[in-house]
């Protein structure tokens, strides 16, 4: 409750703040670049998550906006229709952008908490794999009774509790949980009021009675099915450890590690499907803006920048899914180059050489998934070069080769080989800026399409990234 009213009032002084620069320095930033400003206040109110204050700072931005800059000025009337329409884009933006920002805030504690579970399941069998199985379980048990309060194993004594520690409601529920398998007790539907919550050590699918009971939260708070989920994971990772034979399993397996592979996928996957919706309403405001402002080029720039990284997401996560399945088509790659470098707003200085024969033949290649190694290689170029890119192409038997090149530092020697792998960048550069997907799925992609890509160095010195294409069927040479 504190935190909202701090956020309320640090909005009414953002905006009155905002309000006043923007009414002073009125003649000299122009009604479009004001305009502008009050966004400043509604970013900030966003990212502190909350949506009330963020759409009331808004609101607030929009009526100051109006009562302070358009005219006639302090007034709240509207002398002409652009005001109207400017004063409608302000609030649109900003509410609009307050809502992505709080929906981006919320993903993001989602995300950390999955995070902080996983790891905290990782750390425990970390734990209990540097001990003996009967240390182990003794650690493990006194792991989770620090963090979730008392918690007992039960296994050949589930019949004969002690009832100064459990209730007949608790024993009821201890034999439900033993005979089914699965979470009851206290904060679960079955038996809620009971003052224990039992959780099985093994999976429903193996006949095992063991199960972990723990105690009521001391501070009387009712567990969420989230953290209930979580806690029956870290039971099950216990009596998996208790279990030897199960242990082994696991560890031949790595389910560990798969599990922690399966989340970063899906969690990438899904954070990137997620963003392209909110990524494509920001362009197109901002694209409006920018036509009028020029400030806003940059935060456009940005965020198709932004937007090229989730492409990146998405196409590494095809790729670990295995659910790429190329169209091949014939394609003009002279069409194909052009077009992806059409869009070089963020290099205007870099020069683009280009010497692609105009006769070369056709090549078979997916359009979507090679506009895609094509913009990762330009990109990288881009990235890199101090002053000069160069595409070139020749046909080299039955294949057409493109190489683009840079004049920049380079890729040592010994360093090409790795310079494909995920999240792998340069050493000792400061202008990467990237996913560090981009070269693994230029690879990727080039192989699901039956493409070779290499790398070597350039005669400027810089790096040069050549890409072998099949010609297209039928192609008569």
């Amino acid at each position: 409750m504190r935190s909202a009213i701090t956020s309320y009032i640090l909005a009414i002084i953002g905006v009155a703040v905002v309000a006043w620069i923007a009414s002073t320095l009125l003649p000299v930033l122009g009604l479009a670049s004001s305009a502008l400003l009050f966004l400043l206040p509604v970013l900030y109110t966003a990212a502190r998550g909350s949506i009330g204050p963020a759409l009331f700072a808004a609101l607030f931005a929009g009526v100051a906006y109006n009562y302070f800059l358009l005219p006639p000025r302090f007034t709240f009337r509207i002398h002409g229709l652009d005001n109207l329409i400017s004063l409608f884009v302000l609030v649109a933006v900003a509410v609009v952008t307050s809502r992505l920002a709080s929906k981006l805030h919320a993903g993001e504690a989602t995300a950390s908490a999955r995070a902080a579970r996983s790891a905290e399941l990782a750390e425990l069998s970390a734990l209990l794999s540097e001990h003996s199985l009967n240390s182990g379980v003794e650690r493990g048990i006194s792991f989770l009774s620090e963090r979730y309060g008392e918690l007992q194993l039960l296994s050949d004594n589930v019949d004969r509790l002690d009832p100064k520690s459990f209730s007949s409601l608790d024993q009821s529920a201890a034999a439900w949980a033993r005979h089914n398998r699965d979470i009851t007790g206290h904060g679960t539907a079955v038996m809620p009021a009971a003052e224990w919550t039992f959780f099985p050590l093994v999976p429903q699918n193996r006949r095992d009675e063991a199960i972990a009971a723990l105690a009521r939260p001391a501070s009387g708070h009712i567990r969420s099915p989230d953290e209930l989920e979580h806690l029956k994971k870290l039971c099950l990772a216990l009596g998996q450890f208790r279990d030897s034979e199960a242990l082994e399993k696991a560890r031949r397996e790595r389910e560990m590690l798969e599990a922690r592979d399966t989340l970063q996928r899906t969690l990438l996957a899904s954070l990137a499907h997620d963003f392209r919706t909110p990524l494509t309403v920001i362009s197109g405001q901002l694209e409006g803006l920018a036509k009028a402002s020029p400030e806003a080029c940059e935060a456009l720039a940005a965020a198709k920048r932004l937007d090229r990284i989730m492409s990146d997401l998405l196409g590494a996560a095809r790729l670990e899914q295995g659910t790429l399945s190329p169209k091949m088509e014939s394609i003009d790659l002279v069409d194909a180059v052009s077009t992806v470098c059409d869009d070089r707003s963020n290099h205007p200085d870099i020069a683009v050489k280009r010497n692609i024969p105009a006769d070369l033949p056709f090549v078979s290649a997916d359009p979507v998934l090679l506009h895609h190694v094509l913009v990762n290689l330009f990109d990288n170029a881009m990235r890199y070069a101090n002053r000069e890119v160069a595409w070139a192409a020749a046909l080299d038997g039955e294949r057409v080769c493109l190489s683009i090149s840079d004049d920049g530092p380079g890729i040592p020697v010994n360093e090409q080989a790795e310079i494909f792998d995920r999240f792998r960048r340069m050493k000792g550069s400061d202008r990467s800026g990237g996913s560090g997907l981009g070269l693994a799925i230029v690879k990727g992609f080039a192989d699901a399409m039956g493409m070779t890509v290499t790398v070597e160095t350039a005669p400027s010195g810089g790096a040069c990234f050549t890409l072998a294409m099949p010609l297209a069927p039928g192609t008569i040479l």
